[in-house]
Parts: C-alpha cells; structure tokens; sequence
C-alpha cells in the first residue's frame, strides 16, 4: 500500500490536504508544475516529492525544497524528463 492509497481515507483527508498545501509552498508553482507534468498527475508528483530520490543522494526532494534548494530538484526533475540520470 502506498501513502496515497492511506491518504484517500476519510480519516487522513487533512494530513491529505496538508502534504498538498506543503509541496505547493515548499518547491513553489513552477517547480510543482514541472513536477505535476513530468510525473503525470498532482499525485503521483507528491509520492514523489516526499520519497526518497536517488538522484538527490537518497534524499527527498521536500528535504532540499526546505533548504531553498529548489534549483537542484528541478534539475533532478527535468534529469527525469529527459532520461538522463547522471
């Protein structure tokens, strides 16, 4: 079971719209755009947004939103965009 098949859950429809509203603060609206159309939907971009990601050292990619380093998450995701992940 992934975290958004527990999010779907009446009980965690807060939390639900808590992760949202906090992917949508931390990498701002381009970065969720990119995010959101690399990925397919607002869903799955939010898996991955707090999953950790091998191409940022096994971090998430929230962590370094967090930090201000939304630049190198958006080069991550446009890395996947591309194939490229090297």
């Amino acid at each position: 079971m992934q975290i958004n098949d527990i999010l779907k859950q009446e009980k965690f429809k807060d939390l639900n719209l808590f992760l949202t509203n906090e992917m949508y603060d931390c990498a701002e609206g381009d970065l969720v755009r990119k995010m959101i159309d690399v990925l397919d939907n607002e869903t799955n971009a939010r898996e991955w947004f707090y999953s950790p990601a091998r191409g940022l050292g096994g971090k998430r990619p929230y962590d370094y939103c967090k930090q201000g380093k939304n630049s190198e998450v958006e080069d991550l995701i446009m890395r996947i965009a591309y194939g490229v992940y090297t």
